[in-house]
């Protein structure tokens, strides 16, 4: 699926909770903004020495180094992205040069194997968000210049790079959402369920 209708759906979907359900802060005119620019400039590319660079993908690249710099322990998630960078790249080189087509659906295969990689590197959903974005747009951009050293032409941050981004994080939203509430739940049948009786009563003197 190299359409875009994935990126389209989610990020209108993430757009309207953001707008709408958010409570109102600066972080949450930040990130409309931020998806608003992400959905407006997806059509709109530039050319840099012969590179098809998308203004999307300029726009998540800024956003995600932003969020990157805000965060806890810098030094250990930048390890983390350039780990989920190497293993973009892999993959991507892997589907183009495998069969992979023929047995599993490609998209499927590579947003499985980015959701795994991402889970396993990092913690926290504001730490997984940020390492994945940098990680698959530092690797978009490493899989293009080892393509062009084959003359191949592989655009940068394309409709395929973005349905990606979109599911990747949608997949890391919904997990974090689940996680919560089956805490919450745990948490309410913990607290409905009555402590043990003492089996003698201890006499009052």
């Amino acid at each position: 699926m190299s359409s875009g209708l994935l990126f389209y759906w989610f990020s209108w979907i993430l757009w309207i909770v953001t707008t709408f359900f958010m409570a109102k802060s600066k972080l949450r005119t930040i990130l409309s903004c931020w998806l608003l620019l992400l959905i407006l400039f997806s059509g709109f590319d530039v050319t840099i020495e012969h590179m098809q660079l998308s203004v999307s993908f300029l726009v998540l690249l800024a956003g995600a180094l932003v969020l990157h710099a805000r965060l806890a322990v810098i030094v250990f998630h930048v390890f983390c992205s350039i780990t989920i960078m190497i293993g973009y790249t892999g993959v991507l080189i892997w589907e183009s040069f495998t069969p992979l087509k023929l047995f599993l659906p490609p998209f499927l295969t590579i947003s499985c194997i980015l959701f795994v990689l991402v889970m396993i590197t990092t913690t926290g959903l504001w730490n997984r968000l940020a390492c994945s974005l940098l990680g698959m747009s530092g690797g978009e951009l490493l899989y293009s210049i080892i393509m062009s050293g084959y003359s191949i032409a592989a655009p940068i941050g394309d409709k395929r790079f973005l349905d990606f981004i979109l599911v990747i994080t949608m997949a890391l939203l919904s997990h974090d959402l689940l996680r919560t509430l089956n805490m919450k739940i745990i948490r309410k049948l913990q607290q409905s369920i009555p402590g043990p009786k003492p089996l003698f009563r201890k006499k009052a003197q």
